[in-house]
């Protein structure tokens, strides 16, 4: 388990998911903000999370349009940028879901997860909103993993055999699957049509935007001084891109950042956050 800290602004531990759960989950995180933050960023994510908020409401500005983020909730991966404050110190628990974990979670929902931030009660049964409650009141991080991870067991071993079109999607999101939309088309043995009727079904996104989506999540972390998460070694995701005005005009459409504005951030602020900026 690693622990990092922002001196009077945040701390933050992560842990791997154990082996047998990373079908359905990467990581578990907990935040715990020392202070109240009043304009932060929510860069997109490609990956699906389970959040659990333990301290503050977290509020969310999508242009005019403002909510308050659910209490215990499933969000989509999410491909704007939101802007977010807290009234008091943010505590939260994030289970790192691949999409197969998410999709098994969202069995019950209508339509697409992508860009959704959903109140995850309300797509489970009795017992296992049970067992997300006994999470939510673990009295630690290494225990709330721990629970976590047995709460997963059960809702997970109802997944069954894996659908072809979601493990696509997670090779996809889980940077194991690159290149052009018609080149994995063909590896796939698929139509580009038909390719992109998959994607735009299951995750709510063409696959032009899942593969998009992932680069900026490798562009982070290479840019990032310290993330949480690196990079593999020599994988420069900077070298992706035809130039460097395509990253720039890609990095700004997506995040409205230049990429001296988000490693400043990042160096102000310490932190180890790849999509947030506090």
């Amino acid at each position: 388990m690693l622990a990092s800290s922002t001196p009077q602004r945040m701390e933050l531990i992560s842990r791997a998911a154990s082996p047998d759960l990373r079908p359905f989950v990467s990581a578990f995180v907990e935040r715990r903000d020392m202070v109240a933050l009043q304009a932060m960023r929510e860069l997109p994510v490609p990956a699906p999370l389970i959040q659990i908020m333990l301290g503050a409401e977290v509020h969310l500005t999508d242009g005019a349009t403002a909510t308050t983020a659910p209490r215990i909730g499933l969000w989509g991966p999410s491909s704007a940028t939101l802007r977010s404050r807290t009234d008091r110190p943010m505590h939260a628990f994030v289970a790192v879901l691949t999409f197969r974990g998410a999709a098994t979670l969202a069995r019950a929902m209508e339509g697409p997860i992508a860009d959704r931030r959903m109140e995850l009660d309300g797509l489970l049964d009795l017992e296992a909103r049970r067992g997300l409650t006994r999470v939510a009141e673990a009295p630690d991080a290494a225990e709330r993993i721990a629970v976590a991870e047995t709460w997963l067991r059960a809702v997970m071993g109802r997944a069954g055999e894996p659908n072809p079109a979601e493990t696509l999607i997670d090779a996809m999101l889980q940077h194991r699957l690159r290149g052009s939309v018609a080149g994995i088309a063909r590896e796939c043995g698929v139509s580009e049509r038909a390719l992109h009727k998959r994607c735009v079904r299951l995750i709510g996104w063409s696959p032009k935007r899942v593969l998009r989506i992932a680069r900026l999540q490798r562009l982070l972390r290479t840019l990032h001084p310290s993330p949480w998460l690196t990079p593999g070694e020599g994988d420069d995701a900077r070298l992706e891109y035809a130039d460097d005005s395509h990253l720039a005009r890609d990095l700004m459409d997506l995040t409205g950042l230049t990429i001296s504005a988000y490693r400043s951030s990042k160096i102000a602020s310490r932190d180890r956050l790849v999509h947030t900026l506090i």
